[in-house]
C-alpha cells in the first residue's frame, strides 16, 4: 500500500489510516484446516457412513436437524429472549458484558424490527435462546407465538438447560408450532432427574428433541454412559460443540489443554485439542451400540463456516449499493479519482464501464469486513491501486 496521501480524496485517506491501524496478528487458520482434515480422515476410517459436506467443514453421523441445516447455511437467526440465567456454567459461551435484560438478535431489538429485516434477506430457521429463555416464560411464549404465526414455514427451536422447561411450557410451545427443543444436559450433570423428566415430557409435544453440549474430555464417561438413556426418552439429535475457551466468557477460565487460534479476521480464541477426539468416540459408540441418534460435530471449523453464512445473510442489510460480497466474508468496492476533489465510488461490476468513461482517473480497490450484526464494527482491511 503506497499512496500520495495528500492527492487522495478525504474518504480514501481515512480508509488508508484505518487499514494501517488494523494490522491483525497473522492467522494460523491453515493449521486449523490441516488438523480438521486429519480429523475428518479418522472419522471416515472409524465411522462407516459418516457424512462430510461443505468441503469437509460439516461432519455428522445420521442426519442434521433442519435447525442445524439453517445454521450452517447462514439462513438462521438466534433471538435472545433474556440474558438472565438460573445457572452459571463454567463452560458458558455467553458474553459476560451483555446486559442481563437484553432481548433481541443481530437483526434488531424487537419483533417488528427483526421481521422487517428478515424480509430483506433469507431466514429459514429461528431459535430462541438466552441466558435461559424459560427464566422468562411469558416472553418466550410471546415471541415464539409472534414469529410462528407470521412465518409458519420457518423451523423454530428453543435452547434450555432444562430445569425450568416444565410440561406446561413445552406443551404450549408445541401448540404454537415450535419444531425443536435443545437441552444442554452438561449444565446439570448429564442425568439430573428434573431435567430428564422435562425432556421426556417435551418429547410428547415437540417433534424434535436435541441434546446440545460442549464435548468436554473430562466428562467422557458421563456422556457415553448417558446416550442410551437419552435415546429412550426421545432424544433424536446430539450436537457436540468443540470445547472453546472464548475470551470474555466463563469458558475462558476453565482448566484444560489449549490450542491458540487466530482466525482470518484477527480474532483470538482457544480450543481444547482433545475435544474432537471425544466427538469421534461418541460417533463410534453410537454406531457400535446401534443407537437411534444423529451426532453433529459442531467444531470451530464448522462455526467459521456458520460465521461466513451470517455475514452473507446480513449483507443485504449492511452492504452499500457500490459494494459486492466476495468470499462470503468481505465487501469489495472501487473508487475512481483524479485528485482530492474529483472522485466517485462504483460497484465492481461497473469497473470496465467506468474506466472507459473516465480514462484519466486512477482506480483503487477497497475492502472491508462484512459485519456480523447490524451494529457491528466493519473494519477496512485493504486498499490498493489497480
Amino acid at each position: 500500500m503506497s499512496f500520495a496521501i495528500q492527492a487522495l480524496p478525504e474518504p480514501l485517506r481515512e480508509i488508508v489510516e484505518q487499514v494501517k491501524l488494523f494490522a491483525p496478528d497473522e492467522s494460523n487458520i491453515d493449521d486449523l484446516r490441516t488438523a480438521w482434515k486429519e480429523h475428518v480422515s479418522r472419522a471416515k476410517q472409524h465411522v462407516p457412513g459418516v457424512c462430510v459436506e461443505s468441503d469437509g467443514e460439516v461432519l455428522y453421523l445420521g442426519e442434521l436437524s433442519p435447525g442445524c441445516r439453517a445454521c450452517k447455511q447462514g439462513t438462521w437467526d438466534c433471538i435472545f429472549v433474556t440474558m438472565a440465567c438460573n445457572l452459571n456454567c463454567e463452560f458458558c459461551y455467553s458474553p459476560q458484558a451483555v446486559s442481563r435484560d437484553y432481548a433481541g438478535s443481530v437483526f434488531g431489538t424487537g419483533p417488528e424490527q427483526i421481521a422487517k429485516n428478515y424480509a430483506k434477506t433469507h431466514i429459514t430457521g429461528v431459535s430462541f435462546s438466552g441466558g435461559e429463555p424459560f427464566a422468562d416464560p411469558s416472553k418466550l411464549l410471546q415471541w415464539a407465538a409472534w414469529f410462528a404465526c407470521r412465518y409458519p414455514e420457518n423451523h423454530y427451536w428453543v435452547y434450555t438447560n432444562g430445569l425450568l422447561a416444565d410440561e406446561d411450557s413445552t406443551r404450549r410451545l408445541g401448540e404454537l408450532g415450535v419444531d425443536e427443543i435443545r437441552f444442554n444436559l452438561a449444565a446439570t450433570g448429564y442425568n439430573h432427574p428434573t431435567v430428564l423428566k422435562n425432556l421426556a415430557s417435551s418429547a410428547r409435544f415437540i417433534p424434535n428433541v436435541t441434546v446440545e453440549i460442549p464435548a468436554i474430555p473430562e466428562h467422557a464417561s458421563q456422556l457415553l454412559s448417558s446416550l442410551a438413556d437419552w435415546c429412550s426418552l426421545g432424544v433424536k439429535f446430539l450436537n457436540l460443540h468443540e470445547l472453546m475457551y472464548e475470551p470474555g466468557t466463563n469458558a475462558a477460565s476453565m482448566s484444560g489443554p489449549r490450542w491458540d487460534i487466530i482466525t482470518a479476521d484477527g480474532h483470538h480464541t482457544q480450543v481444547n485439542p482433545e475435544s474432537r477426539a471425544l466427538t469421534l468416540a461418541t460417533m463410534i459408540h453410537v454406531q457400535n451400540k446401534a443407537l437411534a441418534l444423529s451426532v453433529n460435530d459442531c467444531s470451530l471449523q464448522s462455526k467459521l463456516c456458520q460465521l461466513r453464512g451470517r455475514r452473507r445473510s446480513l449483507a443485504p442489510l449492511t452492504k452499500n449499493p457500490n459494494e459486492d460480497l466476495v468470499a462470503g466474508a468481505f465487501l469489495e468496492s472501487y473508487c475512481l479519482y483524479r485528485n482530492a476533489q474529483d472522485f466517485l465510488f462504483c460497484h465492481p461490476a461497473a469497473v470496465p464501464e467506468m474506466r472507459a468513461l473516465y480514462p484519466d482517473y486512477k482506480l483503487v480497490k477497497i475492502v472491508r469486513e462484512a459485519p456480523l450484526s447490524l451494529e457491528g464494527d466493519s473494519r477496512w482491511i485493504a486498499i490498493e491501486e489497480c
